[in-house]
């Protein structure tokens, strides 16, 4: 079994994030986290943010000094740190989900088992939580 770290942080989109730069996120987050064997996931609701980040500490802790200083989000407060033997997201370089329209709009109603089928089942209870709770702030 390898060590592995976990972030996971929530922060505030800026007003003017449009749909590209969120294209642009997940194009350079899918091929950095490839080639430095990251795996994680991404949500956005109503110009909030929460990403889980996983894998070797140091590179974890880089990116995660990168998301900081990022100007396309603000208040970025770590939520998760831990050392862990597992990923919660072994399969994802970089999963994404999307609450709201572009115009911040509900585009669906979440309930709890459809957040659980976002996720793979084996995800710990406690994270199922935490992103349900997430994904259904108003």
């Amino acid at each position: 079994m390898t060590d592995f770290y976990r972030i996971v942080y929530v922060s505030q989109a800026k007003a003017t994030l449009a749909d590209t730069d969120i294209g642009s996120i997940l194009d350079a987050s899918a091929s950095n986290n490839d080639e430095r064997y990251l795996t994680g996931f991404l949500t956005l609701n109503h110009g909030r943010f929460m990403q889980v980040l996983e894998g070797p500490e140091s590179e974890v802790r880089e990116i995660y000094g990168r998301i900081q200083d990022d100007d396309r989000h603000s208040c970025v407060t770590q939520i998760v740190g831990e050392h862990t033997q597992d990923r919660l997201f072994p399969d994802w370089t970089m999963n994404y989900f999307r609450v709201d329209d572009e115009n911040g709009h509900p585009s669906m109603q979440l309930r709890k088992d459809e957040i659980d089928q976002l996720m793979p089942a084996s995800t710990p209870k406690p994270y199922l939580y935490l992103f349900s709770r997430f994904m259904t702030l108003r």
